[in-house]
């Protein structure tokens, strides 16, 4: 989707890469937030689309302004809303309950549940082979100009650039269909390399490339 959690190639939000980043979690409640999004994804407690495309919708200042996990906790806050886990109010009220002081509700212990969870996690499903694709290894191409309204894995800033396929990753289903349910084609994955210049003119530093992996609707052939 076009809005704020598109942020990549933008100027203005400082480094990528800063210390302590490699750290899954810089807080306890951190944790507990991915293990509430396994569980809601595990369980089916929320409804689709999944959190990523979610997180898309949030108000940009309400994004700009959460901590990455912040905006995983309000996706699954919307999933279950949308799926009548909860009700509405209820997070607040709960919010409230404890403000006050009252009784946290008692733990849940199910290792089977637990069990299941870590298996999923470490399930690892390979792309099938594409034994067609419009484009070989080697070949230019140009990132198509467009402006989903909803979910995509194209980002903004390669949109309209120069590429050259690198490699047929494999198939996958195109996920700007597929997150919300929808008949989402199964298509070639390709890795297309650009150059830093293409993308954001020529700078200081060395050009470098850039790969990303983008699917066969987002390409178009290079004239």
């Amino acid at each position: 989707m076009d809005g704020i959690h598109d942020l990549g190639g933008m100027h203005g939000f400082g480094a990528v890469v800063v210390p302590g980043g490699e750290a899954p979690y810089h807080e306890r409640w951190e944790g507990r937030v991915f293990a509430l999004h396994l569980l809601v994804k595990l369980e089916r407690l929320g409804a689709r689309p999944g959190g990523r495309a979610t997180r898309e919708e949030m108000d940009p200042a309400d994004y700009l302004a959460a901590s990455y996990y912040e905006r995983w906790l309000w996706s699954a806050e919307q999933g279950l809303l949308r799926k009548g886990t909860i009700a509405a109010g209820e997070v607040e009220e709960m919010m409230g309950r404890l403000a006050a002081g009252g009784p946290e509700p008692p733990p849940h212990r199910d290792p089977e549940q637990a069990a299941r969870a870590v298996m999923w996690l470490q399930e690892v499903v390979p792309m099938q082979p594409a034994t067609r694709s419009r484009f070989v290894p080697g070949q230019g191409v140009r990132v198509r100009r467009m402006r989903p309204a909803g979910h995509t894995r194209c980002p903004r800033y390669v949109r309209g650039a120069l590429g050259v396929v690198e490699r047929v990753r494999g198939l996958g289903e195109l996920p700007d269909l597929a997150v919300y349910s929808k008949d989402a084609p199964v298509e070639p994955v390709y890795s297309v390399a650009f150059r830093s210049d293409e993308l954001w003119g020529r700078g200081e530093e060395p050009p470098w490339t850039v790969a990303l992996d983008l699917w066969e609707s987002y390409l178009e052939e290079a004239e």
